[in-house]
């Protein structure tokens, strides 16, 4: 099994060169457009997007070029084989023809070192949900495809492509709930205790807030809606000539998460979760223009200062206000604590 994604590479290389040695239009497609953009790699077979008027021409010339045809019972596809290598010449994927304009989006990219199109990031989406069924509904496959390509997707495109599909909303759904995916563009809503609600109505935070933690967000608590809370401030990094990174923001003042990059706010959420020197799940982090706030308790002052250092190494050059107490840790009479600037 270990040659078998090197055959295949070699088996895809082949068929590319000779349709494009013969002026035949194809994009790349199935799992190795996914691979080419950063998803794992197949183990199984190659996929070609062809129209179907191109696909009696293809199969003459891969014939001609010594692979060997096979006549499917399927019919929105053809096959052929490279030795033990399958080759898919697919023309209508999931009950869609594959046009002249789904050819035109897709890029041209290195794969294993040959220039070739491969399919759109949305389209290949698209097709892959919409293939989900009842009978196969493996999100475990889809959801590392979903990671790896998730920058390159217009997937407000993939939602209302596949509307009709329960199942493809079932992924998009869990995606979006894992923070992999922007949500849907919504109302503007209230916040929930221990949430910030950007000026746009969103919400970045991940963490134990968006789990139903109840932490801080109110007015008892000394905090109000949209302000950086009372705390630790932690600058890490400067440049070079001393001054701070673009996009940072004062530490009194407000925090606009207008921009709040979700993303990274989940990201950041696991690392603390999985750092031995942290290991927090009830942690929560929000991030704004170049400020992370990080929030919760830990066991003790190594933990909390690993914070610190954990986030210090995922995003040097950000704004940390480290609002991490140490379980037990007695505050000042008027409630507050006391602030540290680190420059």
């Amino acid at each position: 099994m270990e040659d078998a994604p090197r055959g295949l590479r070699e088996s895809l290389k082949r068929v590319a060169v000779t349709l494009k040695e013969a002026d035949i239009p194809f994009a790349l497609g199935g799992s190795y457009a996914c691979w080419a953009r950063g998803g794992p790699e197949p183990v199984h077979d190659v996929d070609f997007m062809l129209r179907e008027e191109d696909v009696p021409r293809a199969v003459e010339v891969l014939a001609a070029a010594g692979l060997r045809p096979v006549d499917p019972p399927e019919d929105w596809l053809t096959k052929v084989f490279d030795g033990e290598v399958l080759v898919d010449l697919i023309h209508h994927p999931v009950g869609r023809a594959v046009t002249p304009e789904m050819l035109e989006r897709s890029s041209e990219m290195s794969v294993d070192s040959v220039r070739m199109p491969v399919l759109d990031a949305t389209d290949w989406f698209e097709m892959t949900l919409l293939a989900l069924e009842e009978r196969y509904c493996d999100l475990a496959r889809v959801l590392p495809m979903i990671r790896a390509m998730r920058e390159q997707v217009d997937w407000d495109q993939v939602r209302r492509s596949t509307a009709a599909s329960p199942f493809a909303e079932a992924a998009l759904l869990v995606a979006t709930r894992l923070n992999l995916i922007p949500p849907v563009d919504a109302a503007p809503v209230a916040a929930r205790p221990g949430e910030i609600v950007a000026s746009g109505g969103g919400i970045a935070r991940s963490g134990a807030a968006r789990r139903g933690g109840t932490k801080g967000g109110t007015a008892e608590g000394g905090k109000t809606e949209g302000r950086a809370p009372e705390g630790i401030g932690l600058r890490v990094g400067k440049k070079e000539d001393g001054r701070e990174p673009a996009g940072q923001v004062d530490l009194g003042g407000k925090l606009d998460l207008a921009e709040a990059d979700e993303y990274l706010a989940g990201e950041l959420h696991e690392r603390l979760a999985e750092d031995p020197r942290v290991a927090e799940l009830g942690l929560e982090v929000a991030v704004a223009d170049g400020c992370i706030l990080v929030e919760g308790e830990v066991a003790t002052d190594d933990r909390r200062r690993a914070v610190a250092d954990v986030l210090a190494e995922a995003v040097p050059g950000r704004l940390v206000r480290n609002e991490v107490t140490v379980i037990g840790r007695a505050t000042a009479a008027d409630g507050t604590t006391k602030v540290e600037t680190i420059s």
